[in-house]
């Protein structure tokens, strides 16, 4: 994403962070927002420049099956939304 970002140097880029069910809403809406940031503090920190940027927790993905182990690990995720 970093060298997509350098080479398109008008493109913005929302970071966006999710958690799997299990847990408390409110620890996976702040997991899912250090994951993001992680993210979004790594693009700054390989030359991206702050303004091209935003972050964002999401909190749980309830689009996988929270009894399946592999679905669950799926939604431990960062995604792009380019703008």
């Amino acid at each position: 994403m970093s060298n997509f970002l350098k080479r398109n140097p008008g493109v913005s880029l929302e970071v966006k962070g999710y958690a799997d069910e299990l847990g408390l809403d409110d620890y996976n809406f702040k997991l899912s927002e250090r994951r993001a940031k992680a993210v979004y503090d790594l693009l700054i920190s390989s030359g991206i420049e702050r303004s091209r940027l935003s972050y964002k927790g999401y909190g749980e993905d309830t689009s996988v099956d929270k009894s399946s182990q592999n679905a669950r690990q799926f939604a431990r995720r960062t995604s792009f939304e380019v703008k």
